[in-house]
């Protein structure tokens, strides 16, 4: 089974990430994410049991303090990902690392080649197949200059269902005060 782990957004972010979602379906045919928004701090890994890692989720939840999150307009990954960006945050940063520290001693999980030091923050909004989709998307959302700022209080499981079927939450939990 494939699983990572995920913050989930406050309402004003995750209402506008979904909302544009809506609009992009219906202006260029996008499909939706099953998702919910969010900004993962851990990539996919394979697992071969899911509780070991829901009790760690939990522990590292209560033991880490909310901090800030800001997403800051938007950001592309090529032509294939648009995405809300996440602004700069030594608090992030070092709170990412710990977790790929704790994967790798605790789980023998190494980090993804897109995390550590090449890590982008980010949550995303839509996957394009076509270039024309993108190119469409990206003149639809020069209307809007997204920005948030919010305490974050929720982390996610994310667990792969499949082929075709996505990614659901199996588990969340809220972060210390």
């Amino acid at each position: 089974m494939n699983i990572g782990f995920g913050i989930l957004l406050d309402i004003p972010a995750h209402n506008f990430i979904r909302q544009l979602q809506w609009e992009l379906q219906q202006v260029i045919g996008i499909g939706m994410a099953r998702q919910p928004p969010h900004v993962t701090f851990k990539s996919p890994f394979e697992a071969s049991e899911i509780e070991p890692y829901t009790e760690y989720l939990t522990k590292l939840a209560a033991d880490t303090p909310a901090f800030e999150l800001n997403l800051d307009g938007f950001g592309y990954f090529g032509e294939q990902v648009l995405f809300l960006d996440v602004q700069e945050n030594a608090i992030l940063t070092d709170f990412h690392e710990r977790v790929l520290q704790d994967m790798k001693t605790m789980f023998g999980i190494s980090p993804d080649p897109y995390e550590g030091s090449n890590v982008k923050f980010h949550a995303s909004i839509a996957g394009f197949q076509q270039a024309e989709q993108f190119q469409a998307a990206q003149r639809y959302i020069q209307r809007y200059q997204p920005n948030f700022s919010f305490r974050i209080s929720e982390l996610g499981l994310f667990y792969y269902l499949g082929p075709g079927q996505g990614w659901i939450i199996s588990q969340r939990t809220e972060m210390a005060p």
